[in-house]
């Protein structure tokens, strides 16, 4: 048995939000994570156009970041979310559904993740902002395993957090073809990943390294070389969200 630590090749990407942002609407936004979404008459529509009920121009461009810094707002929304942090808050238009997808984004406000609620009450908006804990995201990252070695090898993936939590513990035979996904977690934070290669039983290699989860990190892929086992990732460099006022009205 051979117990080292991984050698980490992380490829690097890059998702640039320069200028005028444009809006994630239609079939391309993420399914809702439990947040009550306006339904019926007087729902505000999906492109963000007009009070409740009343057609009309937005007022932002949509911010495509799955969590959006507090600080990175415009004054009026960081307001809105003031209010929503003491409780609730309430208007006959809620800015906030403009800069972002409430749907599937969050808002972080020193550090800690945000999930917000938008519902219609008569003719008012009211936004509600619900902490994320444990902190997450609002898409899981995939753990997979490239098995490369000659003939079957049975592989164990366990994924530990930083309290104790399992969140991914599973067992596979592979044998020696293209990626196979092993588990996702939506749970930020840097995780213990632990990687068994058995033949026959036999224990070839038994490896750990701790991987980040996060925003600007991707997906996780363990490659089972031949002599060797590697940890490779997606990571990108993230852009600063720059709301550009369509209408001042």
């Amino acid at each position: 048995m051979r117990r080292r630590t991984f050698q980490a090749a992380v490829g690097a990407g890059l998702l640039s939000l320069p200028g005028c942002l444009s809006a994630a609407g239609g079939d391309g936004r993420p399914d809702g994570d439990g947040t009550d979404t306006p339904d019926g008459d007087g729902t505000p529509d999906d492109d963000g156009t007009g009070t409740p009920g009343e057609p009309g121009d937005r007022r932002y461009e949509e911010c495509p970041r799955e969590v959006i810094p507090y600080d990175q707002f415009p004054e009026e929304v960081r307001a809105e979310i003031d209010a929503a942090l003491d409780g609730r808050y309430e208007s006959d238009r809620v800015f906030l559904r403009e800069a972002m997808d409430v749907d599937g984004s969050y808002v972080s406000v020193e550090e800690t993740y945000y999930d917000p609620t938008l519902a219609v009450e008569g003719d008012r908006e009211v936004l509600e902002l619900r902490p994320v804990e444990p902190k997450a995201l609002p898409n899981p990252r995939p753990v997979s395993v490239e098995q490369t070695r000659d003939g079957k090898r049975t592989v164990t993936v366990e994924l530990v957090a930083d309290d104790g939590t399992v969140l991914i513990d599973e067992s596979r035979d592979l044998w020696p073809g293209g990626e196979v996904e092993f588990g996702r977690t939506h749970r930020v934070g840097t995780h213990e990943l632990r990687i068994t290669v058995t033949d026959g039983g036999r224990v070839e290699d038994e490896v750990t390294d701790p991987v980040r989860i996060g925003e600007s990190h991707f997906d996780v892929l363990a490659v089972v070389e031949p002599d060797d086992v590697s940890l490779t990732g997606t990571v990108a460099d993230l852009g600063y969200c720059r709301f550009d006022a369509e209408n001042d009205g």
